[in-house]
């Protein structure tokens, strides 16, 4: 179990040696990791298989005349399962051993491409059944992603997460840049079977990568969370973090805008005098080169900036490159506006995921990454869905113009909102030691319980306190209370009760696992304006619901007797029967 930080240890963070911060990090820095840069390598290969497969996929949907719609349905049977199932999937990286639920999604990955290559070589693959088996492959995916994001700091220090972030975007686009252009070539080579094929084998080379991957696991003192109870523990942490709302908005949005350029790129190269499998792969080469070449530039423009600035300028700037796109058709004016598009797109997405790696602690962090991920891709589907109809109606080139307008009118409304620097000193873990157990039987796992904290606050500290409380009520209810309120005493009005509600005793114990520096700052902000002689007075009490004994006509709605009569509750309901037995006492002896 997690031991608490005490005050004196936190005093020492100021002393020691300070790590180097994200800004100040080479973006290479990472790769000096050994498990890291071995992953790192093995994703390259599975990118690149990912990429060259993409233009394989692409291509013969278009060459069967699949139409705008069909090309356009690619993105959405890749991106769908993510936006379905990454919560639920966040769930299980949070609560178990993020490396095997890796192996486990890219297990699924493997045979799924595996079915795409045997009917490739079978003469047997049409648009429809590769869209149906590209959705199956997405399925590992969305199993996959949630832990492979939140995986990055177990593989590398703290401090290093911003760079080892952007380096798995420089990963992503560099395969991006090179695998297009590979697939575009084995294509007119060998055809689209042997793609597939070498697909598969890069996914295996990951999978052994992650097989060899070491490192130690702190074993947990208290039980996963089920399912739907890590859901709603999720969902309640988005409410009251300002942070994951608006990166998930922001993304939202941007992918909707920004999803014609990959959903009509494949139509683009198609329609164009000089179209061919091998001039889609170099436009998709152009996009990654400038994602690659933006890269290097991200921290710098990040500290110059500030994320949310940088965010809305690479925004404009794509919308300007989608316009560029719709109303020219000249190559040497495409490829240029290709690379700047390239540069825009990693530069906002890197700075989305840095900023919710970075951002969000580590109990929740792959739910907040997968609740993103699925904000991102929902945008990505609905875009790619709306634009392939608008092509179809009303030309490729019509419907990226529409979307470069409507990036540029997005980007400049969201232009006010702002996301915090990047600095994770405040979510290093700081738990409290658990409280005990009470000493009667019952059940952890059910019955709400009852947290009361009792201050004595001066008159003259009321200003101060009002303020201090407004976010230690974020902070619990963030972290898992159900119910959150403030009372004042009417008799003794220096005393004040802040009373707040779990769902049950394992939750409970689970808030004081999740507090960080930075929550315990806010608790001791509070705590420093109590003015009695002693600490506050802290009360746990735990709802009748949770006693293993509890009477079954004591449960509410309960509409039929119990066939057999129960014994008597124990101290549930003692102070009632006594008044009940002094009442007939009273009335047998007037």
């Amino acid at each position: 179990m997690l031991q608490p930080v005490s005050r004196q240890s936190d005093l020492t963070l100021e002393s020691e040696q300070t790590p180097p911060r994200p800004a100040d990090v080479s973006t290479f820095a990472p790769l000096g990791v050994p498990a890291f840069r071995m992953i790192w390598i093995a994703n390259l290969f599975a990118n690149l298989g990912v990429w060259a497969q993409s233009v394989a996929a692409a291509w013969v949907v278009t060459s069967n005349d699949g139409g705008a719609v069909l090309v356009a349905m690619i993105q959405v049977a890749a991106a769908l399962p993510l936006v379905l199932m990454s919560i639920v999937t966040g769930v299980i990286a949070d609560n178990y051993d993020r490396r095997k639920v890796m192996l486990f999604g890219l297990s699924i990955e493997v045979l799924g491409g595996a079915f795409i290559t045997l009917v490739a070589f079978l003469n047997l693959l049409s648009p429809l059944l590769l869209i149906a088996s590209i959705f199956c492959v997405s399925i590992g995916a969305a199993i996959t992603t949630p832990a492979w994001q939140a995986a990055v700091n177990e593989q590398v220090p703290r401090n290093l997460v911003s760079s080892a972030v952007l380096l798995n975007s420089v990963n992503y686009n560099a395969a991006r840049a090179i695998g297009p252009a590979i697939g575009g070539l084995l294509l007119a080579a060998v055809g689209p079977a042997w793609i597939f094929l070498l697909n598969v084998i890069c996914f295996c080379g990951l999978i052994t990568a992650l097989w060899r991957w070491r490192r130690a696991v702190l074993p947990k003192s208290l039980p996963p969370e089920r399912i739907w109870e890590g859901v709603k523990a999720a969902l309640h942490f988005v409410q009251y973090s300002s942070v994951t709302r608006l990166v998930m908005l922001r993304s939202f949005i941007f992918g909707i805008s920004a999803s014609a350029i990959w959903a009509l790129l494949p139509l683009l190269a198609h329609q164009h005098p000089s179209g061919s499998a091998s001039l889609y792969g170099y436009m998709l080469g152009g996009l990654g080169i400038g994602a690659i070449a933006g890269s290097t530039l991200v921290n710098r423009a990040r500290q110059r900036l500030g994320s949310s600035r940088l965010i809305s300028i690479a925004a404009m700037v794509l919308g300007l490159v989608m316009l560029t796109l719709g109303g020219l058709d000249t190559l040497w004016m495409l490829f240029p506006a290709l690379i700047i598009g390239g540069s825009c797109w990693i530069a906002a997405v890197a700075s989305y995921n840095s900023s919710v790696q970075i951002l969000v602690p580590d109990w929740v962090k792959a739910r907040a990454l997968a609740l993103y991920q699925t904000a991102l891709y929902a945008g990505l589907t609905l875009g790619s869905l709306l634009w392939g109809q608008l092509a179809d109606g009303l030309g490729v080139q019509m419907a990226l113009l529409l979307a470069g307008a409507l990036l540029l009118v997005s980007a400049l409304l969201l232009l006010p909102s702002r996301l915090p620097d990047l600095d994770a000193s405040g979510l290093v873990e700081a738990p409290e030691a658990h409280t005990e157990n009470p000493d009667f039987d019952f059940d952890p796992a059910r019955g709400s319980v009852m947290v009361t904290i009792e201050y004595r606050i001066d008159t003259e500290h009321l200003r101060e306190f009002a303020r201090a409380v407004r976010p230690l009520r974020k902070l619990r209810l963030r972290n898992g209370a159900k119910r959150w309120s403030l009372y004042r005493d009417v008799v003794d009005r220096e005393l004040w009760q802040e009373v707040f509600l779990v769902p049950n005793w394992l939750q409970h114990l689970r808030m004081l696992d999740r507090l960080t520096l930075a929550d315990r700052a806010i608790i001791d902000r509070v705590t420093a304006l109590h003015g009695g002689t002693e600490p506050p007075r802290v009360r746990h009490g735990v709802s009748y619901r949770s006693s293993r004994h509890a009477q079954p006509a004591l449960i509410p709605n309960q509409t039929e007797p119990p066939a057999e009569t129960p014994p008597p509750a124990r101290s549930l309901d003692s102070k009632a029967s006594s008044l009940d037995l002094n009442h007939r006492r009273a009335k047998e002896n007037p």
